[in-house]
């Protein structure tokens, strides 16, 4: 497999067939990420931040817990899924947005008007602060939850996928 330019080195596998349809029509993905829960310090800058935790599948709890209980405080993330993408003209660029918005995908919008860019992503968000003083029960229900909507935004990606075949 190409390495990519992504921090992991490889685009995540569960949105290789949504961006394979979005190429063969004429699109160009320029970034993606399928949805993820991750775990990162707490004082770190975009890109300079540790991951302790990252996910792109269902989490468990008890793993995040024992996570935080050795680490001290991390951000839990969950985040949808997103997706920069390129388009030949305008009008294309409003045909994608308007299909993506139509499969659940409300927070996407055109970027660029010049370079006909597009940035499409669902709602499906969570951010809090985890420290020790955290039961495991607290834990165990956050994740349960950031699972659903993970799962949420995986079903808006298949439909994203379906809508544009």
């Amino acid at each position: 497999m190409k390495k990519d330019k992504s921090p992991q080195g490889f685009i995540d596998e569960d949105i290789k067939g949504l961006l394979k349809v979005l190429n063969g029509k004429g699109y160009e993905s320029t970034s993606s990420c399928s949805g993820r829960i991750v775990l990162i310090t707490e004082s770190g800058k975009k890109g300079r931040a540790e991951w302790a935790f990252k996910s792109h599948e269902k989490a468990d709890g008890g793993e995040i817990f024992g996570i935080i209980q050795k680490r001290g405080a991390l951000w839990f993330l969950q985040e949808p899924m997103i997706l920069h993408v390129r388009a030949k003209s305008l009008e294309s660029a409003q045909e994608l947005l308007s299909i993506a918005k139509d499969s659940g995908l409300k927070i996407s919008g055109i970027t660029s008007v010049k370079n006909c860019s597009l940035e499409i992503r669902g709602t499906e968000r969570m951010e809090t602060l985890l420290t020790k003083d955290c039961s495991k029960e607290y834990i165990t229900r956050l994740v349960d939850e950031a699972n659903k909507r993970l799962q949420r935004t995986k079903e808006k990606t298949k439909k994203l996928m379906l809508n544009l075949l």
